[in-house]
């Protein structure tokens, strides 16, 4: 009777593992889909190919400042963050699908009819900058005026 426990635990981890592995090899396959991003004077706007549960929007920026929050529609409010100066903000979404609802089977002091996610993230990022509390859309470059000169080459 006792060699037939350690068999039985052996069989147990590797179906485990094997239901496991089934899961991560359906992530693997999701396929990572592109977000747009347009920027106007207010607002980030976000534009993903597909449909998504979840959106995480995180921002960061001068003195320590750093925003995190989720929501169901893919936009940034410039005004709702609440900027405490002006300068250059990195931004991140993070666009999350849920693929399958799974039975929490451990006894982490959880009740007995949890339930978790298995679920697949696409993220995208960058920056923008602001100039009295505004986003600037477009990119100010300084040019060298041209050297005029009178007379004739030699």
């Amino acid at each position: 009777m006792s060699s037939k426990l350690p068999l039985a635990l052996v069989c147990a981890i590797a179906s485990g593992s094997a239901l496991a592995n089934a899961d991560i090899i359906k992530l693997q396959q999701a396929k990572s889909e592109h977000i747009g991003v347009t920027k106007s004077a207010n607002h980030i706007d976000f534009t993903p190919v597909k449909h998504y549960d979840k959106y995480i929007i995180s921002v960061s920026g001068p003195n320590g400042f750093s925003k995190s929050f989720e929501t169901d529609t893919p936009s940034l409010s410039i005004d709702s963050l609440n900027l405490p100066v002006d300068g250059t903000f990195n931004y991140q979404i993070q666009a999350v699908t849920y693929l399958q609802e799974v039975k929490d089977t451990m006894n982490n002091g959880r009740s007995e009819d949890s339930r978790g996610y298995i679920s697949k993230v696409d993220v995208t990022g960058g920056k923008f900058t602001t100039e009295n509390f505004a986003v600037q859309t477009f990119e100010q470059t300084s040019e060298k005026k041209p050297k005029l000169t009178l007379g004739i080459n030699k």
